[in-house]
């Protein structure tokens, strides 16, 4: 049985989203509302299905495991820390992850 944990943004997260969602606005408003809706429903799913994650090969070392989950074109990036999830940055499959 999986026991369900916190999920919580990191302000990085929460910037990246908000980078996402203006970004996307230039071109179409309603399609982003609809990768905005996307990927909180994606997140809102970490409480449970944390495990389902991939491992993140360029952050193995970390002390904490990083795992990533995809919504649409998304790569979401997550830490598991004791009984939080922690939702650390967000970007575009196309983009290369900034680390640090």
């Amino acid at each position: 049985m999986v026991t369900a944990k916190k999920v919580l943004w990191a302000e990085s997260a929460k910037k990246d989203l908000q980078n996402i969602v203006n970004r996307v606005a230039l071109k179409s408003p309603e399609r982003a509302k609809e990768v905005l809706m996307a990927i909180l429903q994606k997140t809102s799913t970490l409480n449970t299905e944390y495990h389902k994650g991939a491992p993140v090969a360029l952050l193995a070392k970390e002390p904490d495991p990083y795992k990533v989950v995809m919504s649409g074109f998304y790569k979401i990036v997550y830490s598991i820390v004791a009984e939080t999830v922690v939702v650390e940055t967000l970007y575009h499959e196309r983009q290369e992850p900034v680390v640090g």
